[in-house]
């Protein structure tokens, strides 16, 4: 079993709220990483382990929040924008991670 961060979320749900921050639906996320949204479907409800080519083109794409899906701490931190993400992670209580699990993606045009 995956360990659980302080927030109660465990890889898979990490990756979900990480997708949800950057106001992503599962499809855009699979199309940048590569992958099939299903794929992206299966990790979110725990049925698909997160892979390693996975995790290889999370850190390509979005490097600063790498650790923070895999150890569930946002301690690593580079320029000023990712620390002030890295900030606002840290900053959600268990309320807000479910809130914003909870709302739709924004439909981007």
């Amino acid at each position: 079993m995956d360990k659980k961060n302080r927030q109660g979320l465990t890889i898979n749900g990490r990756m979900e709220f990480i997708r949800r921050l950057h106001d992503l639906t599962r499809k855009q996320w699979a199309e940048e990483l590569g992958v099939n949204p299903h794929v992206i479907e299966n990790i979110e409800y725990g049925k698909q382990r997160v892979t390693s080519e996975i995790l290889e083109a999370i850190s390509e794409q979005y490097p600063y929040v790498l650790n923070y899906i895999v150890t569930g701490e946002a301690q690593i931190t580079f320029t000023r924008e990712e620390k002030n993400f890295l900030k606002e992670l840290e900053s959600y209580s268990t309320d807000e991670v479910k809130e914003v699990l909870n709302s739709k993606p924004k439909k981007r045009y």
